[in-house]
């Protein structure tokens, strides 16, 4: 195995060797194909990386660092693959073994209703109110949004996913709160511990409030979407650091929507792991309070843990009542079993309960002196039991030691006395999953999946960011009586009418912001907000070819009326001020996007789609040892152009491909 590996790693060494020779030797290998191939050891490596090959993949990266010769923007991705890798290799060397008690493959389309049903409210489409500005054009990335319903302990707060305001920082977890019965607050963004600058999607808040569940790939994780969980701290409100919830449960596919039930006995969940584009697979696990952690280094051990596959433990409930009787003549004594049965029985429940109060008492570190006298007592209880169980369980091991030394010295056959026959003869608890699993689980549950409900939610306040500029849009901002801030802006006056009347929306023409003043009796209207009177004057061209007349450009210095003149003023020292420390060349950035596709069949009809769809676009090609291709395309002047291409690709069944931004510095 091991001399394969090294075999593999001296291969793409030497490709990329021979490769580079070659273009600098013969001067005719063009700067694309070049690319090609260190995208295509890039999706090696991803590949690689996908069967938890991960020292391999890491290699394959530090051969295209170590030519030297590739582009700035391959070079940052390489050492972002790096470092995923390391990260799963850090979580891989601290995972446990999960007790899959349900696995379903189901079309990703309708998976949620696939889940167990939920107790305490349901999923349903985003609300319309709730789409925030950048969420306009974006609602096929949106995930599905938990209501919960009135008689839940949440029944005031909803979660939900969302690009906010400006889109600057991809998919970030925001919450509401009931107002009363008809209105919500406005959006709330979450902090830190939960958002990074990439993608949070599928928030899922436990009955108590105490924890938030959602999926992310911006954490420190496998790669793709991860399962995490945020504890809340009850001191001060807000969220602890987000937790992976750990590999297997997490992997270099996508995993999401990890739902517990309320007994937190077990808990449901999707990933894409083994599966196309089309379709997800949804387990259901047993939640484990105290797994064993273990570390395991080979890549076809873990992907046979990865699996995830049923456990056969689970499969078959006769095994909950069986014990290993290890001392030949005892297999067939009822008293001897039933003791083995007990003690293990309470083992178990000393550990729960163990659990339960070092939560206790970590608890009552952070808590307000209101709820200290309970957590308190509940301690004492806790304690008591733990007392009690001891006492149980060292009883009946010196008397399990007992039998076991008189059957085998004397052959006398092990009994129950009366003193402990009250004791060994409990009701052991019933498994569970079997019956979740024959009646609920892996059956459609229409009733998972709703229809969005009628949410209203305070207007968001505005900020300077929302005010400042001139754009037609649905969402047009009218700001009466608005403060105007300390500096110089410009703004077009469009109408005055009397104080009495009011000027209807419509009015405007979808032009945004407008803004208001009451002057004497009268109400003076603005369209847009400016800093340079330049912008103003381009603006006011645009609005009257939107046919607005007698229209006027006024300027403001520190909330006061000035002329335009004097303005004008103002406007050129500042921009002589501004000029004079900054002698320095400006670094222009420009950016351009292409398309890597595959690697997929030769039979697959990428050159037609991409003729159909991106007409003129430069196409490249590489054809791996596997008679695979991969296809280059680009470039492309804006990220939403390559969005569009690529989307129409996967809705043409070609799954894999990707984006890359290039970055070209002036």
């Amino acid at each position: 195995m091991f001399w394969r590996y090294l075999m593999k790693i001296y291969l793409l060494v030497t490709f990329v060797m021979v490769f580079c020779f070659s273009a600098s030797a013969q001067g005719n290998v063009s700067v694309e194909s070049q690319r090609d191939t260190y995208l295509y050891l890039l999706q090696q490596a991803k590949q690689l990386h996908r069967e938890y090959r991960f020292a391999e993949a890491i290699a394959v990266c530090e051969s295209i660092i170590n030519s030297r010769i590739a582009a700035s923007d391959i070079l940052d991705s390489a050492k972002l693959q790096i470092a995923v890798c390391e990260n799963s290799r850090n979580l891989v060397h601290y995972m446990f073994s999960p007790k899959i008690v349900g696995k379903q493959k189901v079309a990703l389309d309708d998976f949620i209703t696939y889940y167990d049903s939920f107790k305490n409210g349901y999923f349903a489409p985003r609300a319309k109110s709730m789409l925030l500005d950048a969420d306009n054009g974006k609602e096929h990335d949106l995930s599905m949004v938990f209501y919960p319903d009135q008689n839940s302990k949440n029944a005031d707060v909803i979660y939900f996913s969302s690009y906010g305001k400006y889109g600057e920082s991809g998919l970030d977890i925001y919450k509401i709160h009931r107002i009363n019965d008809a209105i919500w607050s406005e959006p709330e963004l979450l902090e830190s511990t939960v958002n990074t600058h990439f993608d949070e999607i599928y928030p899922y808040i436990s009955e108590d409030g105490k924890t938030l569940y959602f999926a992310s790939n911006g954490h420190y994780g496998m790669g793709g979407f991860d399962l995490f969980k945020c504890v809340r701290d009850e001191k001060t409100g807000t969220w602890k650091q987000a937790e992976n919830l750990g590999f297997p449960l997490s992997s270099p596919f996508d995993d999401f929507l990890y739902i517990p039930d309320n007994d937190n006995a077990y808990a449901c969940f999707a990933s894409t792991r083994n599966c196309d584009y089309k379709n997800i697979f949804v387990y259901k696990t047993e939640i484990t309070i105290n797994p064993d952690y273990k570390s395991v280094d080979d890549y076809k051990q873990l992907q046979q843990i990865a699996a995830l596959d049923i456990s056969v433990e689970n499969e078959n409930n006769d095994n909950d009542d069986k014990v290993d009787v290890n001392i030949e003549g005892l297999q067939n004594n009822e008293d001897y079993k039933q003791m083995l049965k007990a003690i293990r029985y309470y083992s178990n429940k000393f550990n729960e309960t163990q659990k339960l109060l070092d939560d206790l008492r970590n608890k009552i570190i952070d808590t307000e002196n209101t709820e200290y006298q309970n957590i308190e007592k509940q301690i004492l209880d806790k304690e008591t039991e733990l007392f009690e169980m001891l006492s149980v369980v060292s009883e009946l091991s010196i008397y399990i030691s007992k039998s076991e030394y008189d059957f085998i010295t004397k052959g006398i056959q092990p009994a129950l006395d009366d003193n402990l026959k009250s004791i060994v003869n409990i009701e052991l608890p019933a498994k569970k999953e079997i019956q979740n699993k024959e009646e609920t689980f892996g059956k459609k549950i229409s009733d998972n999946v709703r229809q969005s409900p009628n949410i209203e939610m305070t207007t968001p306040s505005l900020t300077e960011r929302d005010m400042f500029g001139f754009k037609i849009t649905e969402n047009v901002i009218i700001a009466d009586d608005y403060v105007l801030p300390d500096d110089l802006i410009y703004r077009i006056q469009v109408i005055s009418v009397p104080a009495d009347k009011k000027v209807e929306p419509d009015f405007f023409n979808y032009c945004s912001p407008v803004t208001s003043e009451l002057y004497k009796n009268v109400r003076r209207y603005y369209v847009g907000l400016f800093k340079k009177q330049t912008d103003a004057e381009n603006a006011m061209l645009q609005l009257k070819a939107l046919g607005f007349k007698d229209i006027l450009i006024s300027a403001w210095n520190n909330k006061e009326a000035i002329t335009l003149r004097e303005a004008k003023n103002i406007e050129s020292k500042k921009t002589i001020l501004a000029a004079e420390p900054s002698k320095k060349t400006e670094t222009i950035v420009n950016k351009t996007y292409r398309i890597v596709i595959g690697p997929v069949d030769e039979k697959a009809p990428v050159v037609q789609l991409i003729i159909k769809y991106a007409s003129g676009k430069d196409i490249s090609k590489i054809i791996n040892p596997d008679k695979k291709i991969v296809y280059n395309v680009g470039n492309f002047t804006t990220f939403e152009q390559a969005v569009d291409l690529r989307d129409k690709l996967i809705a043409n069944e070609i799954a894999d491909v990707n984006i890359n931004e290039i970055t070209i510095n002036n």
